[in-house]
């Protein structure tokens, strides 16, 4: 006997609600996270006043240098990085050393982890942690990796590559014979009630979200999968974060050593110690490196320093003041004798890297407007919907198949009775 194989459209069907009600469970929780991670920044600001935003104030603001020892000298710790804003109404951000690290040294080594502070930009003082921050911190955590480290992580990048094909695959088991009918796409009858009405919010408005979903799933995946990443990276050619790190410093030149004279002192002993190769190379100048940064580009938005080792260019990660989007960063960097040894510009990039570069923006929807990123957070927060709706219309399907099965049984026990 011949192995019947499914059509395609049955297939399609039978896989759809498989990883409806597998995967489906996952994705609800993170659409729901990642719709109350949309506005994060903006409600953070409006619960923390005095603590992320200040008063302004007519004197002007210290230097950087200035704001870096006040800022160290109350917190006890080590300043790594600082977010300065042009607004006067903006606290800093800065970034200090965790408990018990050790100080950062020259070389290739990673640098440490650092925890955030808020302080005032006038006076450096501390101005507390932000109300708020620790359940956004779990949301993300529960949003990215549902809590369970890379074993979650794997979890939601299979769940992610499920929403894709889930909104694929219901567009073509929903696609009606009149096609050109817009009220077929996008009408929902008040009358329906019942499988008709979970039918009609399942297909209908999974029409409306599907780009929002797709669009969602194809950046999202950019955080699951370094298969992934690696590929978008070959494929646009755009520089990897690891390539777009600090400019290369070149070693100086080596210096032969003559050879020893019989009798002469050893390198050690009288003489130069062996591992002294010259003079340490100066370090940046914070302030002046600061100074050559506005004389560049005195209108900024945002900026973000990260104190360099000796030897290693000052790094200035800045926002324009009217940018083209949020995540818009641009790149400057000047070395101990003031000199701009490197800047890359947003707005010069080919278009395949700055996607690259803005992926997070791509994944809440702010590239494209506060519009878009309102219907992408609604769209996240109504992931359930389709949840629920599925699962309903998997169980009424369920219902109905042994309904019709034990129909003849009961006509065949009713013939056999009489």
């Amino acid at each position: 006997m011949a192995l019947r194989l499914p059509s395609l459209k049955t297939a399609l069907f039978q896989t759809h609600w498989f990883l409806g009600i597998t995967a489906g469970m996952v994705l609800m929780v993170v659409g729901v996270t990642g719709g109350l991670l949309s506005f994060q920044d903006e409600i953070m600001r409006a619960l923390n006043p005095g603590v992320l935003t200040v008063a302004p104030r007519p004197e002007p603001r210290p230097a950087p240098a200035e704001l870096i020892r006040r800022i160290e000298d109350g917190s006890g710790a080590r300043v790594l990085a600082l977010n300065l804003a042009a607004s006067p109404g903006r606290a800093v951000r800065a970034t200090v050393s965790p408990p018990g690290a050790p100080p950062q040294e020259g070389g290739g080594g990673r640098p440490p982890r650092g925890e955030p502070r808020y302080a005032d930009p006038w006076t450096g003082a501390l101005l507390g942690a932000p109300t708020g921050d620790g359940f956004f911190r779990t949301t993300r955590e529960l949003h990215r990796w549902l809590l369970a480290g890379q074993e979650g992580k794997v979890v939601v990048g299979v769940s992610t590559i499920a929403l894709v094909f889930l909104s694929l695959s219901g567009l073509y088991l929903r696609w009606p014979r009149r096609a050109l009918n817009l009220r077929t796409w996008f009408h929902i009858s008040p009358r329906l009630r019942g499988r008709a009405l979970n039918w009609r919010l399942h297909s209908v408005i999974g029409t409306w979200v599907l780009p929002l979903y797709v669009l969602m799933g194809l950046t999202g995946l950019f955080w699951s999968f370094d298969w992934y990443r690696n590929a978008l990276f070959d494929l646009t050619g755009a520089p990897r974060p690891a390539q777009a790190g600090p400019p290369r410093v070149e070693a100086p030149p080596r210096v032969e050593t003559p050879p020893r004279v019989e009798g002469a002192p050893r390198e050690g002993a009288g003489g130069a110690s062996r591992g002294e190769r010259g003079p340490r190379p100066a370090p940046v100048d914070i302030d002046r490196a600061w100074a050559a940064f506005l004389r560049e580009r005195p209108d900024y938005g945002t900026a973000s320093l990260r104190i360099p080792s000796p030897g290693q260019p000052l790094r200035i990660t800045y926002v324009d003041a009217d940018p083209a989007h949020e995540d818009a960063r641009n790149t400057i960097a000047i070395d101990a004798a003031d000199r701009v040894v490197e800047h890359r510009r947003y707005d010069d990039q080919p278009l395949a890297h700055q996607l690259m570069g803005s992926m997070l923006a791509l994944h809440s929807g702010r590239y494209f407007g506060t519009v878009v990123t309102v219907l992408m957070m609604i769209a996240s927060l109504i992931m359930p919907l389709f949840g629920i709706t599925g699962i309903i219309l998997y169980l009424d399907r369920r219902r109905a198949k042994r309904a019709a099965a034990g129909r003849p049984r009961r006509r065949v026990a009713a013939q056999a009775a009489e």
